[in-house]
């Protein structure tokens, strides 16, 4: 699985917008949304704001691995 589909399946998971939930993980929505289509490479501090994020609410993220990023 991609870094963007895990995204995407987290955040359509809580059924949230891409607004709610770029608030919730600290991020701006334009930034979300180009994650989700897959227009830029999230930061390693984006990413990391959106691993605590999963953590916090007890989503496993094993599902996603690191070398997957370009």
């Amino acid at each position: 699985m991609t870094f963007t589909e895990f995204v995407k399946q987290v955040r359509t998971g809580l059924g949230m917008s891409q607004h709610r939930f770029a608030k919730e993980i600290k991020i701006n929505y334009s930034t979300l949304n180009k994650w989700e289509k897959e227009r830029i490479v999230p930061s390693r501090l984006a990413r990391n704001s959106f691993f605590e994020y999963c953590k916090g609410i007890y989503v496993p993220t094993e599902v996603y691995k690191e070398s997957e990023l370009p």
